[in-house]
């Protein structure tokens, strides 16, 4: 697909280096991302050769930011030497580095790139010229501080053509770049340090937006040499980390330790199959500072601006597991960083005019609403739910006891009284119900009494009861709301409802692979009888517990015929539950489009918009919710295989309460030994 190879460790493609190869072979390191762009030439746009750093963000209108572009510093290239069309292009995933390589009549040329995970202020580029005629060779290096933002719209139908400039270069010398952004007037400042392993005549230039440095060299026939590139990037009053004195084996070393916790080994009928899943792992540990709760995970990582670098309910519903079950910490301050925005939360709520807190469907560094589409910045609702349930799967998997204690109760309590006064009391039916809301199906309206919004709110009701330290008659009134809150369930056929209104809407059919909003009009679609992705597909696998076999097949057979999968983050849901209820076609059919998702460009738009972060995380669900059958509940590690007849294998190391477990499935078994 798209000329892409895949092995067990490496993504292989021979083309142009597209738009799609760009977001492909995206590098980072959770501070820092690259897009995959051609190193070796300068850009033609000021908003190309993206790279970015997790939050920092700057204002494009009143209450309205967008993720900096940052200045192009790492291009390399040899004059005259440039390919003419295919480049080989090659991502190692075992050390996190990306290399594009071709020749010339000339010469045979080189250029690696690495976000380095043992400092993440550092980046690398080197580019390695071995000379096929012996002659003179010019290498240039060039630094463009000339960039500018092209902020996506909310509406994915509108094409963005308006560029915004965000930063204002104060300073430009031979080896640094000083910005700020011109709103907030937060300082960024880039440093560089160029190396050439052979002797060569140097010339260098300022010009106003660049930075040019060229390397001279005569070299005989077989000779080599290689320039290469060290950027350190800061942003405020940062000091700059102490360089490794080999950042490329101290880049190696720290994906080695990586692998060891988050790999997953896995034995296919498909070949390609192991490497397509550990890309999809690679880029989870790419777009996440484990270390830094100030920073969260964009829709699409650090591997394009789509949404405006905003975190969605993806963080948490999607993602936080990756991390849950192989990175505690990681998972620890991505919840950190929603708890720190807790007051931002409660003054949204306030503005809104309703009580506790309201946390916003699109959030960025601020911690308020991004989304200025009326329908789904004020009625997808759920996500205040969503983070309290990640904060309740947070506590069962890893029993963090002071966590709980200092954090949990106060969200669980403040997102609580958010439900009391967005919920209405309906006499007639003594039911408490909810109005104009978007559960994960965003067709169909706003819908009535959203039954995956109704269940995940009388969860956050629960918890806040039992864990959010209330006086007494807060809690008998919350008591009394969680026991009304109306769920639509339909006994005669053992059934949940999605709403009260999809019934009664008329059937749609989908023509084509393409995104039906892409053809037909959002509103229209909202009066169709067909969902953009999992709604209560999702609500069976949050909690697996809560409702019988026989209504979670229901559920899949009911909905899963009307879901277009419209949004990458059906497949994987699909797919999961397909798995657990032995339902092996499906189930096989679901998970290949899950882990291929980006690796097929399968939806059309991994190139134009970055990877998809929140079916990364899906996709890993799948494997190990799904088919490996992990789960935690009641303080209890649990692994019931749903292996389908083309997975053989399943090997994987874990974290459950503080211990680490390597566990390993078979089609005859399983084996789980405990780390000492």
């Amino acid at each position: 697909m798209n000329g892409v190879q895949i092995s067990p460790w490496r993504i292989t493609r021979i083309s142009p280096v597209d738009d799609y190869s760009e977001t492909l072979f995206s590098l980072g390191n959770g501070r820092l991302g690259v897009r995959g762009f051609p190193g070796w030439r300068g850009k033609d746009a000021p908003q190309e050769h993206a790279i970015f750093r997790a939050g920092f963000f700057s204002a494009i209108k009143p209450a309205i930011t967008d993720m900096v572009q940052l200045p192009d510093v790492l291009t390399l290239r040899p004059l005259g030497e440039e390919p003419d069309i295919n480049v080989l292009q090659e991502l190692d995933m075992r050390i996190g580095v990306l290399t594009q390589s071709w020749d010339t009549p000339r010469a045979n040329l080189r250029l690696e790139r690495a976000a380095c995970m043992a400092d993440e202020q550092l980046l690398l580029q080197r580019l390695t010229l071995t000379a096929k005629k012996a002659g003179f060779y010019t290498l240039e290096s060039m630094a463009d501080a000339l960039t500018r933002n092209l902020p996506v719209h909310d509406d994915q139908t509108i094409a963005s053509t308006e560029l915004a400039q965000l930063l204002a270069i104060d300073s430009i010398t031979t080896e640094q770049i000083r910005c700020h952004t011109l709103v907030e007037k937060e300082p960024l400042i880039l440093n560089w340090l160029l190396l050439c392993d052979r002797e060569a005549e140097r010339w260098e230039q300022v010009q106003r937006e660049k930075v040019i440095t060229r390397f001279f060299v005569d070299l005989k026939a077989g000779e080599s040499v290689t320039v290469e590139k060290r950027v350190r990037v800061l942003v405020g009053e940062e000091d700059p980390l102490t360089l490794p004195s080999n950042p490329w084996q101290a880049n190696a070393d720290a994906w080695a330790d990586l692998w060891h916790d988050c790999d997953i080994e896995i034995e296919a009928d498909d070949p390609d199959f192991q490497g397509a899943l550990r890309y999809n792992i690679f880029q989870m540990l790419c777009n996440n500072a484990s270390w830094d709760r100030r920073v969260s995970i964009g829709a699409r990582g650090l591997t394009h601006g789509r949404y405006k670098g905003n975190t969605f309910w993806d963080t948490e519903i999607f993602l936080l597991p990756f991390y849950l079950w192989t990175r505690p910490q990681a998972a620890k301050n991505l919840l950190l960083y929603r708890v720190d925005r807790l007051p931002d939360a409660m003054a949204l709520a306030q503005k809104q005019n309703l009580d506790g807190a309201r946390f916003p469907w699109m959030c960025s560094n601020t911690g308020m609403e991004q989304c200025e589409s009326w329908d789904i910045g004020l009625c997808e609702v759920h996500i205040t739910a969503d983070v309290a349930y990640a904060v309740q799967r947070y506590g069962e998997v890893t029993g963090d006891e002071e966590f709980m204690r200092d954090h949990a109760a106060h969200l669980y309590r403040e997102t609580a009284r958010y439900w009391l006064s967005r919920l209405t009391y309906e006499p007639s039916v003594d039911r408490y119900s909810s109005f104009f809301v978007k559960g994960p199906d965003e067709y169909c309206g706003a819908a009535i009494n959203n039954t995956f919004t109704n269940y995940l709110a009388r969860n956050n009701l629960t918890l806040a009861i039992f864990h959010g330290e209330l006086e007494p008659l807060e809690r008998e009134r919350m008591e009394g709301v969680r026991q009304r809150v109306m769920l639509l369930y339909d006994e005669s056929r053992d059934l949940f409802l999605q709403d009260e209104t999809l019934n009664r809407l008329p059937p749609f059919v989908k023509q084509d692979d393409t995104p039906s909003y892409k053809s037909v009009c959002f509103d229209r679609m909202q009066r169709y009888r067909a969902l953009k992705q999992a709604d209560l597909v999702l609500l069976m696998t949050l909690f697996p517990y809560d409702f019988t076999l026989e209504q979670q097949r229901n559920v899949f057979f009911e909905y899963e015929p009307i879901t277009l999968h419209d949004s990458t983050l059906s497949y994987g849901v699909h797919a999961q539950l397909a798995l657990r209820l032995s339902l092996w076609d499906k189930g096989e059919d679901y998970l290949r489009k899950a882990i291929y998702l980006d690796l097929w460009n399968i939806m059309g738009n991994t190139g134009y918009e970055g990877v998809h972060m929140g079916a990364m995380g899906a996709a890993w669900q799948a494997v190990v919710f799904g088919a490996l059958g992990l789960w935690s509940h009641n303080g209890k590690m649990m692994v019931d295989p749903k292996l389908p007849p083309s997975i053989h294998r399943i090997k994987l190391r874990i974290c459950h309460r503080g211990s680490w477990y390597r566990v390993e499935a078979f089609q005859e078994g399983t084996s789980i030994q405990k780390e000492e």
